[in-house]
């Protein structure tokens, strides 16, 4: 192994290896404890090279090649390449830090232009949705005497509530900590009661074991796989109830949509977009997903998505 190679291996073992993984966030050792392992790594190369000189300048005696070196220049030369090394240590973790400086600034600017674009929905999108519902609504109760014309505002309206949905996940997306201000499953009820409001549907809640908070991405994925299967019953399932359930055990949120609609043959459906994208959202952390349906008795979709340990 070469010197140079041999130093990193060493000087890492020591150090402990630096991340390269984007978005790690290692748990940094104090100013005091990086500096006496960046020491204790420069002389442990220095003592390595005085070393080899040493056992050159053995070897070189007894061939009977008279050297030109003694002991003490063998420690010198070692005290020199630990003054290097450690100024190309000291180099190497300046440079890195300011790679990670970058990267948070980057990152905190990045938060901030999501939560700007996020408000900005909020206070544009968000609001006029609200406003296109609350008139589709009056005119659905103007109009009882034209039930066609009734059926196409309440239709409308299943469209802009869906819509509505899709913009308050997209929020969520957008900006986690909105997310975080609500509880799971207070999220669920909301998304749920929002997207089937006027479909005719009831819809029954479970809520199951240790509920908890869980990080924002893991919660997302359960809010978006709910909303595709629910989206999934509006259009194709031609159900009268709907079931959600969510039990939390020591490992795994385990989520459950159930609908007593006509069903259909889920190894025809498999690939279709819908039921690939649950799929890749709960592959995506770690998790197992699974549908079932057979025609005339229902589908159930369910998904297991590890729940981190915290840590410590």
């Amino acid at each position: 192994m070469p010197l140079l190679a041999r130093f990193r291996s060493a000087y890492h073992g020591i150090m402990g290896s630096w991340p390269h993984r984007p978005g790690a966030r290692p748990a940094l050792p104090s100013a005091k404890d990086t500096l006496a392992r960046r020491i204790l790594g420069s002389a442990a190369l220095g003592l390595l090279v005085a070393l080899a000189n040493f056992a050159l300048d053995r070897a070189l005696d007894r061939m009977g090649i008279p050297r030109a070196t003694t002991v003490l220049n063998d420690f010198a030369i070692g005290a020199a390449a630990a003054v290097l090394a450690y100024i190309w240590v000291s180099r190497q973790a300046a440079r890195h830090a300011a790679a990670l400086d970058e990267e948070v600034r980057l990152q905190a600017a990045l938060d901030v232009e999501r939560k700007r674009i996020a408000l900005e929905l909020h206070d544009t999108v968000g609001q006029t949705h609200a406003a296109a519902v609350l008139h589709l609504e009056c005119a659905s109760d103007a109009l009882d005497g034209h039930a066609a014309a009734r059926d196409d505002v309440r239709k409308a309206l299943r469209l802009v509530r869906a819509s509505t949905t899709e913009v308050r996940c997209a929020l969520w997306d957008l900006y986690p900590e909105e997310l975080q201000k609500v509880h799971l499953t207070g999220a669920i009820e909301s998304m749920a009661d929002g997207l089937l409001a006027g479909a005719g549907l009831s819809v029954r809640y479970s809520f199951d074991g240790a509920i908890r908070r869980l990080p924002p991405e893991t919660e997302k994925a359960l809010l978006r796989i709910i909303q595709e299967a629910l989206a999934n019953v509006l259009k194709h399932a031609q159900a009268s109830e709907v079931r959600i359930d969510l039990r939390f055990d020591a490992d795994h949120a385990r989520l459950s949509v159930r609908d007593d609609g006509r069903g259909f043959e889920a190894e025809r459906e498999a690939g279709s977009l819908g039921l690939t994208s649950m799929r890749n959202r709960a592959q995506a952390l770690g998790g197992e997903w699974a549908i079932s349906s057979r025609p005339g008795g229902g589908t159930e979709v369910r998904a297991a998505i590890p729940i981190p340990r915290p840590a410590g």
